[in-house]
């Protein structure tokens, strides 16, 4: 059995060098810059690289351009054609680099575990200082390392509806409801905007975003504060010191 759990965190490890890899390649073909406006052109919305709007924009004629109280949904149009418009970049990019082989041959090297057995196969552990890790039984370590996952599974079915928030402009002229990684609505009361410059409006545009964002930014930290409390890296240390010598471990 000890054979077993270690060739699992041998597994386990590999498997998530590979999904690293991918995601960073992810990240690297995120498109930047995207903007999207409303069909009127009064609002624009370009993306910030968390899918969040990086700016919204008023058109400097926008009064010309929608209603007042149309202003709201003007917004919310610019930010879906942005998504649209993203997506579609993004896709492109994919099929450009084969993502869909790679994302299948990581699926097959999962579903062969015996290929993991070649020693030249098998990643180089990360280069953590171990020299003061002292681990303990092999068999108490699996046990906090399956505690660890269930908190983590426990963490995950809580946020499974992501958390939504409302960042607000001075007055509270303008509201934003957002979720990390999605604008879902804009709200902008009609009777203020009436006599609102675009510079005006745009301000509170900007202190609304900056308002969500501190907003979600804080839920993040509390959620980090939970996961760090679970010690991963402590277990994570002693989980790759049991990899650079396992037969100490195993006697």
């Amino acid at each position: 059995m000890n054979d077993e759990f270690i060739e699992g965190l041998r597994q386990f490890q590999q498997q998530a060098l590979n999904l690293q890899s991918m995601m960073t390649d992810m990240q690297q073909r995120m498109p930047l810059g995207v903007e999207g406006t409303d069909a009127q052109g009064a609002v624009t919305v370009r993306l910030a690289t968390d899918g969040l709007p990086e700016f919204i924009r008023a058109a400097s004629d926008w009064q010309r351009r929608q209603e007042p109280e149309a202003v709201g949904a003007a917004v919310s149009e610019a930010y879906g054609v942005a998504m649209s418009q993203q997506m579609t970049t993004w896709a492109q990019a994919f099929e450009d680099s084969d993502w869909q082989g790679k994302a299948d041959r990581l699926d097959s090297q999962s579903a062969q575990p015996e290929a993991s057995a070649d020693p030249a196969a098998q990643p180089d552990i990360p280069e953590r200082d171990l020299r003061y890790v002292v681990s303990r039984p092999l068999d108490v370590l699996a046990e906090d390392v399956l505690s660890a996952f269930d908190a983590v599974d426990r963490m995950d079915e809580t946020a499974s509806e992501p958390a939504e928030v409302e960042g607000t402009s001075a007055g509270r002229h303008v509201t934003l409801a957002v979720t990390k990684g999605a604008l879902r609505s804009c709200e902008v009361d009609r009777r203020w905007a009436q006599g609102q410059s675009y510079i005006q409006l745009n301000q509170a545009f900007e202190e609304a975003l900056s308002d969500a964002r501190d907003k979600l930014s804080s839920l993040e930290a509390a959620a980090a504060d939970g996961i760090a409390s679970l010690q991963v890296d402590g277990l994570l240390d002693e989980a790759l010191a049991i990899l650079q010598n396992p037969q100490r471990f195993i006697d």
